[in-house]
This record gives structure tokens, C-alpha cells and sequence, in this order.
């Protein structure tokens, strides 16, 4: 009885701490980059803005538990020139604008036993390539070009979520438990 009350307080302790994302620029070039809260239906991420990240360089922080945890994306976006990204992550190739690669995060959801989903979208349009890394040793997605395959990233304007229509739903998507993450930008 005693051991299962320890789990279940280590668990707790671990589902409910806040965790670390560190963003690491292998590009040669600067990276610019927005977090988005949208659409505001978990817990808001308060701390600074991430800004840009010189190349070769990398920068730590630290979301909230439950970072949007009801099964709606926080969001980790490139912001090039003329993307329109900088707003909620929200331009690119939907909107006519230069395109934005993004990452995306759902943090200790209920719907899947307090774990992290986690994807990379190209939806918005490809514009650097990127990987993420859980630090406990889940699975790695990473795209580094427009044509990565359907279980690596979402692809250039396709919301279906299937591949256009020819996969299973959601298969770019992932499921972790790790308390931190790195996003490798040029991997």
C-alpha cells in the first residue's frame, strides 16, 4: 500500500511541474521565433518572449503545467520576414504570406494520462528545418526539408491531418512523458 502511494505522489510530482523546452540553433543564420498561447484554452505561457535565438546558440524556457493541456496546441513558431507569423503563430501559406515552420505542444493532458503530445506543422508553410528531442528518450520527429514524410511533420497546407487523405490521422503526432524537450533547428 505504502509503495503505491509513493508512485502516485511521484507521479503527481512529475505531471505537475513545469517543463523545460531548450531551443538550439544549428543554423548558420538567426533564428526568429514566436510562442503562441492561442487559442488561450489551457494554462498561458507569462514568462518572455523568446525572440531570436543567434545562430549556433541556444536558449532555455520554462512552460507552465498543463501549457494549453486541453488538447489544443501551444505553439513554437519561425518568423521569417513577410509570414505573418509573429501573430499566434498564425500567416504563412494560408494567408498568402512567406512561410513558417512550427512546433506544437499539448503539455500533461488529461486525454492521454497527463503525457505530452508533440509535433512538428509545417501546415503554415516549410522555413527551417527542425527536430525535437524528449530528454527521456521517446521518440525524435525531425523535418528538414519540405518533403519530410508524413510521420515526421504535418505537411505544407494540409489540416486533414492524414496526409492528404492517404495516412492515418494524426500520425506526425507523439506521446511522452519527458519533464523537458529541445528543438533543434537545422539538426
Amino acid at each position: 500500500m505504502l509503495a503505491s502511494l509513493v508512485f502516485v505522489a511521484v507521479l503527481a510530482a512529475v505531471t505537475n511541474a513545469d517543463h523545460r523546452i531548450t531551443l538550439r540553433n544549428n543554423c548558420a543564420f538567426g533564428v526568429g521565433l514566436t510562442l503562441s498561447n492561442f487559442p488561450h484554452a489551457g494554462v498561458d505561457y507569462t514568462g518572455p518572449a523568446i525572440g531570436d535565438i543567434a545562430a549556433f546558440t541556444s536558449k532555455i524556457i520554462t512552460v507552465p503545467t498543463r501549457w494549453n493541456g486541453m488538447c489544443l496546441y501551444g505553439r513554437i513558431c519561425d518568423r521569417p520576414p513577410n509570414s505573418g507569423c509573429e501573430n499566434d503563430c498564425f500567416g504563412g501559406i494560408a494567408f498568402g504570406r512567406a512561410p513558417c515552420s512550427m512546433t506544437e505542444w499539448t503539455f500533461d493532458s488529461a486525454n492521454i494520462g497527463g503525457q505530452t503530445d508533440y509535433d512538428i506543422s509545417n501546415i503554415q508553410g516549410f522555413s527551417v528545418p527542425q527536430q525535437i528531442i524528449p530528454d527521456s528518450g521517446c521518440s525524435v520527429v525531425t523535418c528538414t526539408s519540405v518533403n519530410c514524410p508524413c510521420n515526421q511533420a504535418y505537411r505544407p497546407g494540409d489540416t486533414s491531418g492524414t496526409c492528404g487523405g492517404t495516412g492515418p490521422v494524426d500520425q506526425a503526432t507523439r506521446v511522452c512523458g519527458s519533464p523537458g524537450y529541445t528543438v533543434v533547428y537545422c539538426p
